[in-house]
């Protein structure tokens, strides 16, 4: 395990704990356990002392998101004399800010366009070809010469495009360059792998790494997925080419950690998933990307997990 992995962890471990303590507050042999792991390693004693640096920087902060939130329970913590237990949550929460925030900015340094957490819309470019850019997704858009480059920095993106064979269309997203000269498809960026939907047309897929041929011709109702350096096509009914535009999540035997991960872009805050084995369950069926908290509880409940809500900052998913 690497230096930032056993740095993750033990933040992950100090957020599972949390969620012990706010539930029994009153469990005395639980807080003497939570105690010896704060005892056992100075590493854990140095997290608990700079997610304090972090609730007294931001514990005043107001969530950007409430009023997408309106009938959530914000939380409103004080900075002083506040309980252990208190404050922990106030901790987590503060955390959950930084880190939804750091990516936000760099992501608005790069982009020429993005959408927030439950926001869709439709740019379009200077050639007359739309993209519809999914929820929390940014792009940054290049046309120059004899060339039309989109860049997919984070989400998913339909793209419509107008036929210019003097000027190939380009989408990179990573690790793979999608070139068109005139078609219509999804292209989907998820940590470690990225996904290519085709309507109607045809495109090629290569690695924009080294420039190895993925697909000479992708066409259409044929689906790519390049995960961690495996190639992958399947077939699919070119209607359902990025549902999201219907407001639909369609789910085809997927894991529900999957599931949990897609559905998270739709909703501020942080949603963890605490069961390994939960997680890994698979699902099939199609979800309303308009309720994607109640979609949520749909992809555990028959599996036996169910989603508990800290405030409008944090979802929990667990076995009970």
């Amino acid at each position: 395990m690497t230096p930032a992995d056993l740095v993750s962890s033990r933040r992950e471990q100090a957020l599972d704990w949390l969620l012990r303590l706010q539930q029994a507050p009153q469990d005395g042999p639980l807080r003497a356990e939570f105690e010896q792991w704060c005892a056992s390693d100075s590493a854990n004693a140095e997290a608990y002392r700079k997610a304090e640096r972090v609730w007294q920087l931001t514990g005043q902060l107001a969530p950007a998101t409430t009023a997408q939130w309106p009938q959530a329970e914000v939380l409103r913590l004080p900075v002083q004399r506040t309980s252990r237990r208190r404050w922990w949550l106030g901790a987590a929460v503060a955390a959950c800010l930084l880190v939804a925030l750091a990516p936000s900015l760099s992501l608005r340094l790069q982009a020429d366009y993005r959408t927030a957490q439950g926001e869709t819309r439709d740019i379009t470019l200077a050639d007359g070809s739309v993209v519809q850019m999914d929820s929390d997704t940014a792009i940054a858009v290049d046309y120059a010469g004899d060339h039309r480059d989109v860049r997919l920095l984070t989400g998913q993106a339909f793209f419509q495009v107008t036929p210019d064979k003097a000027k190939p269309f380009h989408v990179r997203a990573q690790a793979v360059q999608v070139t068109v000269t005139g078609t219509a498809f999804n292209v989907a960026l998820r940590p470690g792998r990225v996904g290519v939907d085709v309507q109607h047309g045809s495109v090629r897929v290569e690695d924009s790494g080294d420039g190895h041929v993925l697909s000479g011709a992708l066409t259409a109702g044929q689906r790519l997925r390049y995960d961690h350096g495996l190639v992958q096509v399947h077939t699919f009914v070119p209607a359902q080419a990025a549902a999201w535009r219907q407001r639909q999540l369609i789910a085809d035997d997927q894991t529900v950690a999957e599931l949990v991960a897609e559905l998270a872009r739709y909703l501020p805050g942080k949603v963890l998933l605490r069961d390994d084995a939960l997680g890994a369950k698979r699902v099939t069926g199609v979800y309303d990307l308009r309720k994607p908290e109640a979609a949520l509880r749909a992809v555990v409940r028959p599996h036996g997990g169910e989603l508990r809500s800290y405030g409008p900052w944090l979802l929990v998913l667990s076995k009970p």
